[in-house]
């Protein structure tokens, strides 16, 4: 059995720590791939979890600047708790600023285990665990679990800046230039979005199992974010847009209503399975930006036009992203391009 005690409400500070905490792993990790929900202020700040929740990777995120080794140690606790628990955690990261003494033996490292503590700093850890503990519950922890504990915990530095969140999950190659504005405000409305579900209350509540936790509707799937960054390019709800481009009726102009409508939803189905299939991403965005480079490029050619440019280019199109939804996407994105001028 697994309650839920009280949760924090942090500052804007700490929200946005736990947004660029959730973004980690989201894209930052060889393991990322294997990560497709993300529960928020559930066992933590945030739990990453495989589609199934049956893996979860357990993040404690703090935003003090002056952390030092007895602090390590407090902001440990609730990590510590979980590893303790009746529910299993495949990974336990601590998400935190880069330190500003010395505490560590390789300095140069953002992403460190514990060993690389100096000696007596480590001991400074335990004691402010230990001691945290005893507050919390009124007994002492079991040294053997602390140890067990500390060799599984993964120290990560933040980096401050928003956008490269971001821009780490587009991956673009500099082919088009965007200003870092553009991609805070997609950070920022992230950050929105997992704060709105922080205030959903689940305290006192108890599972017995991980995905049980999902009936509390405190969650964001990775597919989300996506979907969000893609309709701040095209400037619409893609998805939810029901109105047809008019740079793309001529491609259409054969067919009744009922057959266009279903072409757009075609459409938007095909373009939905390259979005949900985390193994295609990687060609989805260089894809992506070439074809908003060709159309900054090439303002006045058509949406087939743009089509045939990325096909004698040879690029690579995602996997299920036909000739007609590749012009369809086209259409979208160039009539909101096109506005912008």
């Amino acid at each position: 059995m697994y309650k839920f005690c009280t949760t924090e409400r942090n500052n804007a500070k700490a929200n946005e720590y736990e947004t660029k905490s959730m973004l980690y792993l989201l894209t930052y990790r060889k393991d990322s791939n294997e990560i497709d929900t993300f529960l928020i202020d559930c066992f933590n700040d945030v739990t990453g979890a495989s589609s199934d929740i049956t893996k979860l990777w357990d993040v404690q995120s703090k935003n003090v600047k002056s952390l030092n080794p007895t602090k390590i140690g407090i902001s440990l606790i609730t990590l510590f708790q979980n590893h303790i628990s009746s529910i299993e955690f495949e990974h336990y990261i601590l998400f935190m600023p880069k330190l500003t003494e010395m505490y560590l033996i390789n300095e140069t490292l953002l992403v460190y285990s514990f060993d690389n503590f100096i000696d007596k700093y480590q001991l400074k850890i335990i004691n402010g665990l230990k001691n945290e503990y005893l507050r919390r519950n009124a007994v002492a922890a079991n040294q053997s679990n602390i140890n067990d504990f500390l060799k599984k915990v993964t120290f990560v530095n933040a980096k401050e800046n928003k956008a490269e969140y971001i821009k780490n999950i587009v991956k673009f190659k500099n082919l088009i230039t965007i200003d870092d504005t553009f991609f805070v405000a997609i950070f920022n409305e992230i950050m929105d979005k997992q704060t709105k579900l922080k205030n959903i209350d689940i305290e006192g509540n108890q599972i017995n199992c991980a995905n049980e936790v999902l009936a509390f509707e405190k969650v964001i799937h990775r597919n989300e974010i996506d979907i969000l960054i893609i309709n701040r390019f095209v400037g619409v709800d893609l998805f939810s847009n029901k109105m047809i481009p008019n740079l793309f009726f001529d491609e259409i102009k054969d067919y009744d209503l009922e057959q266009r409508k279903d072409i757009i939803e075609d459409c938007n189905a095909s373009i939905s399975k390259v979005i949900f299939n985390k193994n295609n991403k990687k060609i989805f965005w260089k894809f992506f930006e070439k074809m908003i480079f060709l159309m900054k490029n090439y303002r006045k050619k058509s949406p087939r036009e743009i089509y045939n440019e990325l096909k004698n280019e040879k690029v690579r199109f995602p996997v299920s992203l036909d000739e007609i939804s590749t012009i369809y996407l086209i259409s979208v994105l160039k009539e909101s391009l096109d506005n912008e001028y």
